[in-house]
């Protein structure tokens, strides 16, 4: 095993940096840096604004990619800007636009979204404006919002589809990192003030502006939640308790504020592929993680448009999910391997065995356990 964020073995940005946690500027250092020492042929401020499929039926995959290049300054600018107008060709596509450009905000969340402020699109929780507000959601960008309101004295309320701070996995992916559940902990310890107001089981309906000023925010009780008894070393959270309302009863939070969405992000495939992507529909919503996720072959390549692959957290398999970096890292050499078939590369038995004792070809989903939930 290695770093748990490195994309490449033999390279660490723990190490790198001397950073356990590195900001998204370090990590973007690291990974130049690797594009450096493999000669990547990377062009930066560029925008992808049309990906078209050319090939004809039966034949090999071509691809014509339109691209442009985007003002700015960046230390990494001199690498190779694109042309204004410029089309690029390719036998082969790989998605990997991420999913952090593109919050889960509007009308497409919940109703009343456009009266929120997505949590992305805050720059300093410090210097917002009140000291009241409701957070929607629970899962790590909820609980980070929460500590730091709390840290910049500001009380927050947290709504939350599961009590996520109970949650107690194998899988990493369903319950708060160890560094958030710490740093929520610090927060709701007893004598620390003032202490986030954690409400969950909720399912929040809508959003509404107040009579008198401000906002409403309403939800609905959920069934109460059975949780796994905790690990006899874990610290439960000094939250205080809060009485429970009867299942489908409706609450209604005031807050003089914009209520801060913290529902996740739509993603890149989502928001800018369809055309490239098929997706599951609400039918495969037994499936787990598979629900709304794009359709992809066993080489995660997209179902709908031959020699487009897909990398990156938004990889689904049935109930397996590869929503973080130590995760979605072990598909690179699927996707690699299938390309240099396609490429008519047939002596890739030696490169695969050496991923694959890497930790860096998983092919095999059976050693996985099948566990995603909502986290992801």
């Amino acid at each position: 095993s290695f770093d748990l964020n490195s994309v490449a073995h033999g390279s660490s940005p723990a190490y790198s940096l001397h950073a356990q946690h590195p900001s998204g500027g370090q990590y973007a250092d690291y990974l130049d840096a690797l594009a450096s020492s493999a000669k990547l042929n990377v062009r930066t401020l560029t925008e992808v604004i049309s990906v078209k499929a050319e090939g004809g039926k039966g034949g090999p995959p071509r691809f014509r990619v339109g691209v442009r290049s985007q003002p700015g300054s960046s230390e990494h600018a001199a690498r190779r800007p694109a042309r204004a107008g410029e089309t690029l060709t390719a036998r082969y596509v790989v998605w990997a636009a991420g999913e952090f450009q593109y919050p889960r905000e509007g009308g497409g969340a919940i109703a009343g979204a456009e009266l929120c402020r997505h949590n992305s699109r805050v720059r300093s929780f410090a210097s917002l404006p009140g000291d009241d507000f409701v957070v929607i959601g629970g899962y790590e960008s909820g609980a980070d919002a929460a500590v730091n309101l709390a840290k910049a004295g500001k009380q927050a309320t947290v709504l939350a589809s599961t009590a996520t701070w109970d949650v107690h996995s194998a899988d990493p992916s369903v319950e708060l990192a160890p560094y958030t559940a710490e740093r929520l902990r610090a927060v709701t310890a007893p004598g620390f003030s003032p202490r986030p107001k954690l409400l969950a089981p909720l399912r929040v309906l809508r959003v509404e502006r107040a009579v008198g000023g401000g906002f409403d925010v309403v939800a609905s009780w959920k069934a109460a939640e059975s949780m796994p008894p905790p690990g006899p070393l874990r610290k439960p959270l000094g939250a205080d308790a809060t009485d429970r309302g009867a299942e489908g009863s409706e609450v209604v939070v005031h807050t003089a504020q914009p209520p801060l969405l913290c529902t996740g992000f739509e993603g890149s495939v989502a928001s800018m592929a369809r055309n490239l992507f098929a997706f599951a529909d609400a039918a495969d919503e037994a499936k787990g993680c598979l629900a709304g996720a794009p359709l992809l072959t066993e080489d995660d390549e997209s179902t709908k448009v031959a020699g487009v692959f897909l990398v990156g957290p938004a990889v689904r398999h049935g109930e397996h999910s590869f929503c973080f970096v130590y995760k979605f890292r072990q598909r690179f050499g699927i996707v690699a391997n299938a390309i240099c078939r396609g490429l008519g590369r047939r002596d890739t038995q030696m490169a695969v065995e050496v991923a694959r004792k890497m930790n860096m070809y998983l092919d095999d989903l059976k050693c996985c356990e099948a566990t995603c939930g909502e986290a992801c």
